[in-house]
């Protein structure tokens, strides 16, 4: 067994595991119950508001082809945002979003810079994010904070190996990091309306430690962070006096409307004519 595969192997059951001794924790009638306060019109809304922050996303890594001498239309790179988040869904620590970048004909270190500093870019986004819920909400506190330490210190381990990377001079660096809390205004709009729908008198701190939650999913540790997103929420909500069966439906509802189906319609999209190849329009410097 490959190296990539015994990873994968070992991540998802990890992640089933964490789901199993979830179901032992949250009463399926419990469950069922809070999967029975969402109305159809938010989950639609929800799906829609989370496909117009993509465009967030999308220009972003535009701004940082560009910065590499990649001209990339629009639509173009929000498509392949898109065939992105579902690379990113199958594969470990979501290192498959990089894979988006085969869909460019363009020269390959260019492109893969370009996908590399995206990533961290929104890590480093999420990762600021997350304090007001460490300062303020103490249920965020304990191993959690302990962790999020961990990965801000990884993280700026990481930026310092990478070096001074010239797509985050002449204030490329505020564009990006601006569209990519653009995609981030409409997730906390999304958990709203969950919330919303799930816990109508939920304390609005719920959602200061949004961001903790896709934060998880970027961790190595279950795959795509399943079943580890799950047990913190519904530990939170739990703390918060608003449910553990309601945190784990919105972390799995959360998940779905952000991620699964937008990672869908990816590849969907990527089936399409012209994604590949020449359909990208590209500049060489």
């Amino acid at each position: 067994m490959s190296r990539g595969a015994l990873a994968f192997t070992l991540q998802l059951a990890v992640s089933l595991v964490l789901l199993v001794l979830l179901a032992r924790r949250v009463p399926f009638h419990d469950a069922a119950d809070a999967l029975g306060r969402l109305r159809p019109g938010t989950l639609a809304s929800c799906v829609a508001l989370s496909l117009v922050g993509y465009w967030g996303r999308a220009r972003r890594w535009s701004i940082l082809l560009e910065r590499c001498g990649v001209t990339l239309p629009s639509r173009t790179s929000y498509r392949l945002t898109l065939v992105g988040t579902f690379y990113g869904l199958v594969t470990p620590g979501r290192v498959g979003e990089f894979a988006r970048v085969l869909h460019l004909d363009a020269p390959r270190t260019a492109t893969l810079s370009s996908a590399v500093w995206d990533r961290v870019a929104d890590i480093l986004i999420l990762e600021l994010l997350c304090v007001p819920a460490f300062l303020f909400v103490p249920a965020w506190r304990g191993p959690l904070l302990l962790t999020y330490l961990a990965l801000v210190a990884f993280t700026v381990a990481g930026v310092v190996a990478l070096g001074n990377p010239a797509v985050l001079r002449g204030g490329v660096g505020v564009a990006s990091f601006g569209w990519g809390a653009f995609f981030y205004v409409f997730n906390y709009a999304v958990a709203w309306l969950l919330i919303r729908d799930l816990v109508p008198h939920a304390s609005p701190l719920l959602l200061v430690g949004l961001p903790v939650i896709p934060l998880l999913g970027n961790l190595p540790v279950a795959l795509g962070g399943l079943g580890l997103r799950e047990q913190v929420s519904a530990s939170v909500f739990g703390q918060f006096g608003a449910g553990a069966a309601n945190g784990a439906v919105f972390s799995l509802l959360l998940f779905t409307t952000v991620t699964l189906l937008p990672g869908l319609l990816g590849f969907l999209a990527s089936a399409l004519p012209g994604v590949r190849g020449n359909s990208v329009e590209t500049t060489r410097p």
